[in-house]
């Protein structure tokens, strides 16, 4: 294997997603971001719009959820006006 391939191994083991899950929706550090978390952010967010988000219907939001919502613009972005 060369130099440049463990490299690039490493890195990839280190990288930081793309997208995390923000600190005022993670209240409590668990990576997840559950109903009473989100409706703190966003109060207009409703039972069954939480579960219309909650693809993998484990009654939390992962990261991969929060992208899915805000790229069918059913949240605001990061940069929206919440």
């Amino acid at each position: 294997m060369s130099r440049v391939s463990v490299v690039a191994l490493l890195s990839s083991l280190f990288a930081v997603p793309a997208f995390a899950m923000p600190a005022d929706l993670d209240m409590d550090g668990d990576g997840l971001a559950s109903l009473a978390e989100l409706q703190t952010k966003y109060p207009e967010v409703s039972d069954d719009l939480f579960l219309e988000i909650d693809a993998n219907a484990d009654g939390f939001i992962n990261d991969d959820e929060l992208v899915a919502a805000v790229d069918a613009e059913l949240l605001p972005g990061p940069t929206g006006d919440q």
